[in-house]
């Protein structure tokens, strides 16, 4: 049999994970079925098991690809020039997007990897990183806003990271609730109420560059 090519390997381990990542976001991780699967795929399960050798080993690495996509999306979503608080308004901007109910596979999946990272141990390792990343990128913006005067010098930066981390957690299993989309002004809204006078900064509408 010929050796097929690390190139179609890799299409066909994102395409798996892609196809999974549907039918594990319409009936989450416990009722999905690999049957389920190998349907929505139009594969066999020795396809299938040719790459993950199981449903908890596909889901993880589904989850690690929606954690991916959540941390590429925020950490893009501004300028290197732009100054400290058009940053974290237009990371609030694209986190309200992932909250106005037009990702419903990227909240359903999050909320799973919550549910579950306490059955699955390889979910715990990926929820770490995850934390991680996001935590070194609030840190890190608020630690330059320092820097330049921009933000409040008094502030204890690891304590609000950790607070704004939770009220983003808060706001995506709020957006869930039936009619209580979240759309990327309120969102904005709600963190600025919240914190802008502790930030020390007046924030003004973000751009779209």
């Amino acid at each position: 049999m010929p050796r097929v090519s690390s190139q179609y390997e890799q299409a066909q381990k994102k395409r798996i994970i892609d196809g999974a990542t549907q039918v594990f976001a319409e009936h989450g991780y416990r009722l999905t079925t690999m049957d389920q699967i190998c349907q929505a795929l139009q594969l066999s399960k020795g396809a299938i098991y040719i790459y993950f050798k199981s449903k908890e080993e596909l889901f993880i690495s589904v989850l690690q690809a929606i954690y991916e996509r959540r941390f590429e999306i925020l950490s893009t979503s501004y300028q290197a020039n732009d100054p400290v608080p058009i940053k974290f308004e237009k990371i609030l901007d694209r986190l309200g997007s992932l909250m106005s109910h037009d990702d419903d596979v990227f909240i359903h999946l999050s909320v799973e990897g919550f549910l579950e990272s306490a059955h699955i141990p390889g979910l715990q390792a990926i929820k770490a990183n995850s934390y991680q990343r996001f935590y070194g990128l609030l840190y890190g913006l608020l630690q330059e806003g320092q820097l330049a005067g921009e933000i409040n010098s008094d502030l204890n930066l690891s304590s609000l990271s950790v607070i704004l981390m939770a009220v983003s957690d808060g706001l995506m299993l709020h957006s869930l609730v039936q009619d209580r989309g979240i759309d990327p002004d309120r969102v904005r809204q709600i963190v600025h109420e919240t914190f802008s006078q502790m930030l020390g900064y007046r924030p003004g509408k973000a751009s779209n560059s």
